[in-house]
C-alpha cells in the first residue's frame, strides 16, 4: 500500500513538473497592422525567463523566421520574437512605397515593442539587430528619447550608423584586400573612385559591393547548409515565392535617403546597454565601423565589442554556439 502511495505521489510530482516545464514554452503568433502593412510576429521560447529578444532582421526586405534555424537554441533560455518588417518575409498588405522610409520602419518597431510589452507585461525586451536591422534600431532608439525606456538593451550585429562612413570603410577594405590579393581591377577602381561627401550621391557603390564580394568579403552562403535550406523550405512560414516577390518594392526606397542616412550625431543620446557583435572578416560592414560606433556611444552604460574571429557578415552562421552564448551573457 505504501509502495502504491509512493508511486502515485511520484507520478503526481512528475506531472506537475512536466506541466510547469511546458508552461515556460511559448508559441504565439501576433500581427501588427499599420499603415497598409500586415506584419507577423512569431513569439517562441522560454517566457519564464521574463526576457524577450526581438530580432530585427536585415535587408531591407529579408525575413525573420527563416533565421530561426541559427537562433533557436536561444529559445531554451529566453523568448525570441521574430518580426517580418513591412514588405519583407511573410508580411503582406497594400503598402504604399512612400512608407519605405527609415522613419516609418522606426515607427513600426515602436509599435512592435509596445505590442510585446502589452502582451507580456512581466517581460523585459531586448533588441537583437543584424545588418539593416541595426540602422532600424538606431532610428527607433534615437527618434524619441522615451523609446529607450521600452527596451533593456541592444545587441548590434555587423550594422552601420552612417552609410557615408560605411562606404568609406568598405572602399578602404576593398583597396587593402585588392592589393593583398593582386586584384588590379578592384585596386584601380578604388583609386579612381574616392568616397567623399562630394562624390557620395554619384558614387557607383554597387560596383564597390561587387568587388568586395569578389575579394571574399562574405563567402559564406546561408543556402550552402542543407539543414538550413530544408528548414527554410518546409519549417518556416516564410516562402521563397513571397520572399523574392518583395524585391521590386524596394526600388521605391529613396536613394538619397539611403545614402544620407547618418545617426552619428544621435548615438551619444543612447543611454541603454549596447553590445556590438562583429564578424572580424566581414567586408560587407568592416570591423572599423564597430570601432567608430563604439567611440560614438559616449553615454551608453556599456558598449562592449565582441568579435567573432572566424566569421564574416553573419556570425550567428559561422560561429553559432558562441553567438548564442554571447546573446545570453548580455541579456542575463
Amino acid at each position: 500500500m505504501k509502495r502504491l502511495l509512493f508511486l502515485c505521489y511520484a507520478l503526481g510530482l512528475l506531472l506537475l513538473t512536466s506541466c510547469g516545464k511546458d508552461d515556460t514554452k511559448l508559441e504565439q503568433d501576433l500581427h501588427l497592422r499599420h499603415k497598409g502593412a500586415d506584419m507577423p510576429i512569431w513569439v517562441r521560447g522560454n517566457l519564464a525567463s521574463r526576457k524577450i529578444v526581438l530580432f530585427l532582421h536585415g535587408g531591407p526586405g529579408d525575413c525573420a523566421m527563416c533565421y530561426r534555424y541559427y537562433l533557436k537554441d536561444l529559445e531554451d533560455h529566453v523568448a525570441v520574437a521574430y518580426w517580418d518588417q513591412r514588405v519583407a518575409g511573410s508580411s503582406s498588405g497594400k503598402v504604399d512605397p512612400a512608407t519605405l522610409t527609415y522613419e516609418q520602419f522606426g515607427e513600426d518597431a515602436y509599435y512592435v515593442v509596445k505590442l510585446l510589452r502589452q502582451k507580456y507585461p512581466q517581460a523585459e525586451v531586448y533588441l537583437l539587430a543584424h545588418s539593416y536591422g541595426v540602422e532600424l534600431a538606431w532610428e527607433f532608439l534615437t527618434h524619441k528619447p522615451e523609446h529607450q525606456q521600452l527596451v533593456k538593451g541592444l545587441m548590434a550585429v555587423n550594422g552601420v550608423y552612417s552609410n557615408y562612413r560605411w562606404l568609406v570603410q568598405m572602399r578602404e577594405w576593398v583597396l587593402r584586400e585588392a592589393r593583398q590579393q593582386g586584384n588590379t581591377a578592384a585596386e584601380s577602381f578604388a583609386l579612381a573612385n574616392p568616397v567623399t561627401p562630394q562624390t557620395l550621391m554619384t558614387l557607383d557603390w554597387q560596383q564597390y559591393y561587387r568587388y568586395m564580394l569578389d575579394l571574399d568579403g562574405n563567402p559564406v552562403s546561408l543556402y550552402d547548409n542543407k539543414k538550413f535550406l530544408l528548414q527554410y523550405l518546409f519549417a518556416s512560414p516564410n516562402t521563397a515565392l513571397g520572399q523574392f516577390s518583395h524585391g521590386n518594392a524596394y526600388s521605391g526606397f529613396d536613394k538619397t535617403q539611403l545614402l544620407q542616412y547618418d545617426r552619428s550625431a544621435q548615438l551619444p543620446t543612447v543611454r541603454i546597454p549596447v553590445a556590438l557583435f562583429w564578424g572580424r572578416k566581414d567586408g560587407v560592414v568592416p570591423i572599423e565601423i564597430a570601432h567608430e560606433t563604439q567611440a560614438l556611444l559616449t553615454n551608453a552604460p556599456s558598449k562592449d565589442l565582441v568579435t567573432f574571429d572566424n566569421s564574416w557578415h553573419e556570425p550567428f552562421v559561422a560561429e553559432q554556439a558562441k553567438f548564442v552564448r554571447e546573446v545570453l551573457r548580455f541579456v542575463q
